[in-house]
């Protein structure tokens, strides 16, 4: 799990958008984009909680059987989220960050960031 709450802030701050949306978009079916805390173990807790959600069961995914827990994880966590902006910065609560759940690798990802102002 990656915290990726200042790259972010810092591709708001660029786009010099002063109220607006940004949205957080990863372009793979074994990664994630979610918010939440990611210190003090918080983030393992997370995986370990995802990974006992998907029951083990015979899985029918032709091309790797053995990774389709993590395209399952990754569909329950979703690909993207919208956080608001405001004066610049991006709204999250005091403990939130954007996160990057990464469910098979590590691996090189791409993540999208659209910034939309309002």
């Amino acid at each position: 799990m990656l915290d990726i709450t200042d790259k972010v802030q810092k591709s708001v701050s660029e786009s010099e958008i002063e109220s607006g949306l940004c949205g957080v978009f990863v372009t793979h079916t074994t990664a994630g984009i979610t918010t939440g805390e990611s210190t003090e173990g918080t983030d393992e807790d997370l995986i370990e909680v995802l990974q006992r959600l998907i029951p083990r069961i015979k899985f029918r995914h032709e091309h790797d059987p053995s990774h389709a827990p993590d395209h399952m994880i990754s569909s329950i966590l979703g690909p993207s989220v919208t956080v608001p902006i405001r004066n610049g910065k991006l709204q999250l609560g005091t403990w939130q960050s954007i996160l990057l759940v990464e469910c098979n690798g590590p691996r090189e990802r791409n993540v999208v960031v659209t910034i939309v102002p309002v």
